[in-house]
């Protein structure tokens, strides 16, 4: 028993040394032995070789990489800077007429409405007191007159009869009395109120009958006759602020717009300005002068204002979305053999439409106008045409 034991211990351990010297044939069911085992192969390569499906794949990557951009090209176009300010219609004259002299009013041929020519009289005034002092002035000239001409009748005849100076004082006294009954002339032509200059008459204040004071002291004992316009011409009036005083310079285009006429525009320039500012409003006193012949433009009337300040033509222009202001300055991405480029830029009027650029770009660069605050410098892109709606000048109504 125990010599069986160690034979089968022998037997095991030979067995043992023979799998790790020589290793053990597996002969696999179904298979012979006389079959021999293939041996794997292995290709050793430099670099791996790509088929045309992973070639597919890699430039389907690249693509997918690229940021998808939407670019444009800046328009070359007349950039413009205008303001829209309130104004008012003025008439190019206007005056009140008062009474020269005392009386009461015996006629009045015009009323409110009535266009008249100047030097046309509008109305008399009946005083009593200007015509007999007239009267007086003119027979005290004629006297004075007579004894001046008979002194130096006989004076120039027989210098020895009287005195040159007594000739003298007698000239003078005449010329004295002449000026007087000029005076009084011109009294007498008050009587009648004229119209100073060509116009509309828009307001009357006395009837027929009515007692006419003098206006000479004050004009808050006396009381108005008419008052009268020009309206041929208007002066249109607005206060432009103090940022863009400098610019609002004589001889700006103006463009003046009015409720009542919407589609409308009256056109003109900045005749005259102030030159200073009022210290309570900041802003500066422009008046503009137009035309009136249809009488359209009624004084008084509130206007819409256009000042063109500046005007640059053929500048660069570029939408406002593709321009971008950081701290190192403001710039524009553009695409180049599809990658983007940062180039910055310096920029001049801005219309609310269109930014000009004076400085960076020549006008035929493809602009990033949306994705480009994903962009870096180089970074690869996919341009497609920019396709949002072109912007408006916004239209302020006051």
């Amino acid at each position: 028993m125990r010599v069986t034991k160690s034979l089968r211990a022998t037997s095991v351990i030979l067995s043992a040394l023979l799998l790790v010297a020589g290793g053990v044939y597996y002969v696999p069911p179904g298979r012979t032995s006389q079959e021999p085992t293939p041996t794997p192969s292995i290709a050793v390569h430099d670099e791996p070789a790509l088929s045309p499906s992973t070639s597919t794949e890699t430039s389907a990557h690249q693509e997918l990489s690229r940021v998808t951009v939407q670019v444009t090209t800046p328009r070359r176009q007349t950039v413009t800077r205008t303001t829209r300010l309130p104004g008012t219609i003025a008439p190019w004259y206007q005056t009140t007429l008062y009474a020269k002299v005392p009386g009461y009013l015996k006629w009045i041929g015009f009323d409110k409405g009535d266009a008249v020519k100047a030097r046309t009289v509008l109305a008399t005034i009946d005083a009593p007191e200007v015509q007999q002092q007239y009267e007086q002035a003119k027979t005290d000239y004629n006297i004075k007159k007579l004894t001046f001409e008979r002194l130096s009748h006989v004076w120039r005849r027989n210098p020895n009869v009287i005195a040159k100076q007594d000739v003298d004082v007698a000239e003078a006294a005449a010329r004295g009395a002449q000026h007087v009954l000029e005076q009084r002339a011109a009294l007498v032509d008050y009587t009648k109120v004229r119209a100073p200059f060509s116009g509309v008459i828009t307001a009357r204040f006395v009837d027929p009958g009515a007692m006419i004071q003098i206006a000479t002291n004050s004009e808050t004992q006396a009381s108005p006759l008419f008052t009268i316009m020009d309206v041929a011409k208007v002066r249109v009036y607005c206060n432009v602020p103090q940022e863009e005083a400098a610019l609002a310079k004589p001889g700006r285009p103006v463009n003046v717009r009015l409720r009542q006429y919407p589609e409308r525009v009256f056109t003109g320039t900045i005749t005259r300005t102030t030159g200073v500012l009022d210290a309570a409003t900041r802003t500066m006193l422009t008046e503009a002068d137009l035309p009136n012949p249809d009488r359209l433009l009624q004084p008084g009337s509130f206007a819409e204002v256009e000042i063109t300040l500046q005007q640059h033509p053929n500048a660069v222009v570029i939408p406002p979305a593709a321009l971008l202001t950081e701290q190192a300055g403001q710039a524009v991405f553009i695409v180049e053999a599809g990658r983007a480029k940062r180039v910055p830029v310096k920029t001049g009027l801005d219309d609310g439409v269109g930014i000009e650029v004076t400085q960076g770009l020549q006008g035929g660069e493809q602009i990033v106008v949306v994705g480009q605050q994903h962009l870096q410098d180089g970074m690869p892109v996919a341009a497609v045409a920019y396709n949002l709606p072109e912007g408006q000048l916004a239209s302020q109504r006051y």
